[in-house]
This record gives structure tokens, sequence and C-alpha cells, in this order.
């Protein structure tokens, strides 16, 4: 894919529209390299909530185990504070669903904390159904 195509999915994916957003995402999911990936990982930090969701579910959707870490503390912060922790918790909870896609090990701390001690209900909920489609799948 040409720098210039890839350059238009990353405006897209930081701009309001939110099909542009999907589209985008999407089309990232497909391009499939490190390039793209790394467009992803950097747009979990756009100013757009419906971006930050779309990248995590691209993210998701692409199997990135690099992105884990991230993702893993958007969704519980460090653990004094929340200071990293992602704002909005359609976000977080759309983080919780992608971190038991990607099926990793070193997501079960995030998926434990978040289930226990979000604020958000939602969250919980999310973290708690996370936790049990993991345990399926490690089987």
């Amino acid at each position: 894919m040409s720098e210039k195509r890839i350059e238009e999915l990353q405006a897209l994916l930081a701009g309001s529209n939110r099909v542009g957003q999907i589209r985008a995402a999407l089309d990232l999911v497909n391009v499939g390299d490190q390039q793209a990936e790394n467009i992803l990982i950097s747009a979990l930090g756009n100013s757009n909530e419906h971006s930050r969701a779309c990248a995590a579910m691209a993210l998701g959707k692409m199997g990135s185990v690099r992105a884990l870490p991230r993702l893993e503390k958007l969704l519980q912060g460090n653990t004094f504070a929340h200071f990293f922790r992602e704002r909005s918790p359609e976000v977080r909870q759309t983080i919780a669903f992608v971190l038991s896609q990607i099926g990793q090990p070193s997501s079960v701390a995030a998926l434990k904390y978040a289930a226990q001690n979000d604020e958000s209900e939602a969250v919980r909920i999310e973290a708690k159904a996370a936790l049990e489609r993991y345990t399926i799948t490690s089987k």
C-alpha cells in the first residue's frame, strides 16, 4: 500500500467521522503489516473516543500481541493510581473484549483488576465475561 494511502487511513481514523474511522481501522487490519499495527497502537491515544475504540477492535482482529502492554495499561492504569488508564468506560469495555480476543496470559491480571475494581458496571461485566472466554479457550 502506498505511503499516501496509509497517511489517508491514519487521518480518517483520527477524524470525527465514525464511518470513516471504522473503514480506516478495517483497512489497516487488511494491510496487516507493522506500519499499520503501529498506526493503530498510536491511535489508542487519539482524542476521539470512537477512534480509540475502533483502533482497539482492529488490534484485536489483528491479534496484536505487541499492543498488549498498552491495552492492559489502558484497562487497568498503574497500580498506584489510575494514571495511564483509559478515561472512557466504553473504550475500557472494548479493551476488555479485545484482550480476551487476543488471548494471552499476560492480560489476565488486567482483566481481573477491571472485573473487581472498575467503577463502571459495564466494564466489570465485560472483564468477567472476557475472563470466562479466556478460561474456555485456554483449556
